[in-house]
């Protein structure tokens, strides 16, 4: 048993290093039996912070239909008052609803193929005197949402501002957040960009039913601007634990999570299919993302110095194999506070450019690709079925997406053997990766209505990630926050006018050929090779 001096020791002891530092001190046994390697247990908080960031952005996307029907459905009409001029009138009732009745009928029978004669004067005149049943206030909530026009209160404009509003908000701290995480660290950074999204996530059903579409459109702007940091903040972190040797594999599939992200929103949306039960996949998906907050702050750090539980051999190995020219984060209080980031040699680099460029058109394809679950959710909406009734329909909806983040992890295992034969150099292997999206890509688009199509769809996307994504972490370790947060939120603008782009793209069939041109554009100028403004002066 340990004394109650022990216990104390443990909760105040150590002034600047953490509490658990000081538990491995009392348990010193402990350490030695928790030997998993700290940077696989940073990536996969990483992971699962990337993945909670889709759920949350994309929840709205899948709901908003039946969260206007919702919004449209008006109280029901109480019966008329029976006095006696009611009364009056009752056989007039009685005999349209007669009439509505027999063509109710007919038109069943004649889409049956049982045609049959039906004469409404030959109905027995003692039918005709029965009192009518009122219909019942479900059936008149239910005719009502059918009848009701939205255009009021939730016309197509106001989806519009709805769906974009998150984007709006999201460009807007890309680069903030990638600067206050090379400066203080990653760790709070993205803590704070999940949890407030989470709390937001949390608040929308209420935001829906007591301010209407306004409220949302507030909401939806609120999560855009915490969910901006993101990846910016993960690319300040992983540059800080990932050597350079395991960056393909361990980067991209950290980086690619998003991919599973959109395949669990849609097996919980495809769960929840009743307009009355929308609001259960933001309590899911708010309450997800407040769990992972709870683990990652416990466990995770912005850099190994930091860690209490990682082994000093691997504490020695990731510090011999990032970067040479990486600057130690700043994370407690003895941490050296980087220099000012090199703005003007920043935005002159023509491989960062690039990099936007690429990324831009990357989430223009992405946000098209996305309109396909749409249609597959609706189609089984009308008939009634889910995802989980349907094994077939939920291959073909979430397989894609599975096999795009296989795919990254493939592909990033790729790169890394490429580059650590020597076979390519990194800057070739990332345009290597940059051509094959655009092969993938464009045999994709000649194979789009036959079956095979999916699979390079696949292959482009996986090829993307261990390529395009990877390389402000390979261009400049000490900044690479700011650099995702240039490249990701700008590759954010296609979200945003993604209405007009498709109008856009529709009416000039050229739009097509003139991306086509910039990506190979794009995959000439890319570099994966640390750029100059990496190492700042004085």
């Amino acid at each position: 048993m340990f004394s109650l001096q022990q216990m104390l020791r443990v909760l105040f002891s150590c002034e600047y290093n953490p509490t658990w530092l000081c538990f491995y001190e009392v348990f010193p046994s402990f350490k030695q039996d928790f030997s998993v390697q700290q940077r696989l247990v940073l990536c996969c908080f990483s992971l699962l912070a990337i993945i909670n960031a889709y759920t949350m952005r994309l929840c709205l996307d899948l709901s908003l239909k039946r969260i206007v029907l919702e919004g449209c459905a008006r109280p029901p009409t109480p019966p008329p008052p029976q006095h006696a001029a009611a009364k009056i009138h009752h056989w007039l009732t009685e005999l349209a609803a007669r009439l509505n009745e027999t063509e109710n009928m007919l038109r069943e029978r004649l889409r049956a193929g049982r045609e049959h004669v039906y004469h409404p004067t030959k109905m027995p005149l003692a039918a005709i005197k029965q009192p009518v049943k009122l219909p019942s206030r479900e059936s008149l909530k239910v005719s009502s949402r059918e009848r009701i026009s939205c255009s009021e209160l939730w016309s197509r404009q106001t989806q519009t501002l709805v769906t974009v509003a998150f984007y709006a908000g999201y460009m807007l701290t890309h680069i903030p957040g990638g600067r206050l995480s090379e400066r203080c660290g990653g760790k709070w950074i993205l803590g704070a960009a999940i949890i407030f999204s989470a709390i937001l996530t949390l608040l929308t059903p209420l935001a829906v039913r007591h301010g209407g579409p306004y409220a949302l459109m507030a909401v939806r702007l609120g999560i855009g601007l915490c969910e901006g940091p993101t990846f910016p903040a993960v690319s300040a972190m992983l540059a800080q634990w990932i050597p350079e040797e395991e960056r393909g594999l361990l980067a991209s599939g950290v980086l690619s999570g998003g991919e599973i992200g959109i395949t669990l929103v849609q097996l919980l949306s495809g769960l929840v299919m009743a307009e009355e039960d929308w609001p259960v996949a933001f309590y899911v998906v708010g309450g997800g993302a407040v769990a992972w907050f709870l683990g990652f702050i416990l466990i995770c750090h912005s850099k190994p110095d930091n860690c209490p539980y990682i082994q000093s051999e691997e504490r020695d190995y990731i510090k011999s194999h990032v970067s040479a020219t990486l600057l130690v984060a700043a994370d407690n209080a003895e941490g050296q506070q980087p220099p000012n980031a090199p703005w003007r040699s920043i935005l002159m680099s023509t491989p960062l450019w690039a990099l936007v460029s690429a990324s831009m058109q990357h989430d223009w394809s992405r946000q098209q690709f996305g309109q396909e679950l749409q249609q597959v959710l609706e189609e089984l909406r009308a008939r009634g079925s889910t995802l989980w009734d349907e094994l077939e329909a939920s291959i073909v909806v979430t397989a894609p997406y599975i096999g795009n983040w296989l795919a990254s992890l493939s592909t990033g295992t790729l790169s890394d053997y490429l580059i650590a034969e020597q076979l390519l150099s990194r800057t070739e292997t990332r345009r290597l990766m940059s051509w094959l999206v655009f092969v993938c890509g464009s045999m994709y688009m000649v194979h789009l209505k036959s079956d095979g199509a999916r699979i390079w769809r696949v292959l482009a996307v996986g090829a993307y990630y261990a390529g395009i994504k990877l390389l402000p972490l390979d261009m400049s370790p000490n900044y690479a926050g700011t650099l995702m947060g240039i490249s990701n939120g700008m590759g954010a603008l296609p979200g945003l006018l993604l209405p007009y782009l498709q109008e856009f793209e529709a009416d000039y069939a050229i739009v097509g050929s003139v991306r086509s041109a910039l990506w190979l554009i794009c995959s000439a100028y890319i570099s994966a090779e640390v750029q100059s403004y990496n190492q700042p002066q004085g």
